[in-house]
């Protein structure tokens, strides 16, 4: 019977190990960071510079997107993905200056994928 417990219990652990293993890889998918190197605008909103994790939920090409520091989303907006038929080799974050000197941020590019996320203005 303890023969039994165990191995049930093993298998158990196993099965937990390999499913947050795959939930990890999946999220993974769904999120990148980035630096803000100076204070940027997104859709009226300033965002102070600094580091971000972006997290989206695609509605294929939509997309909402959440910036989040220390565990919390600080920004909440829509973009869409673009395929543009080549990978980045680094992460890369367009940015726009409008007339009034506001800086703008028009794409986020992620290392590995040729998705970049755009945002419009």
């Amino acid at each position: 019977m303890k023969r039994s417990i165990r191995k049930s219990f093993r298998t158990g652990a196993l099965s937990m190990v390999l499913l947050l293993a795959a939930s990890a890889s999946a999220l993974a998918k769904n999120s990148g960071t980035v630096t803000l190197d100076r204070d940027v605008v997104l859709r009226g909103t300033t965002l102070p510079a600094g580091h971000y994790v972006v997290r989206w939920t695609t509605h294929s090409p939509q997309a909402t997107v959440e910036f989040a520091r220390a565990h919390k989303v600080v920004f909440s907006t829509e973009g869409r993905f673009e395929d543009r038929g080549r990978k980045y080799d680094s992460d890369m974050i367009v940015y726009e200056t409008a007339a009034d000197g506001a800086v703008t941020i028009s794409e986020i590019r992620f290392a590995g994928s040729s998705q970049v996320l755009v945002f419009n203005q």
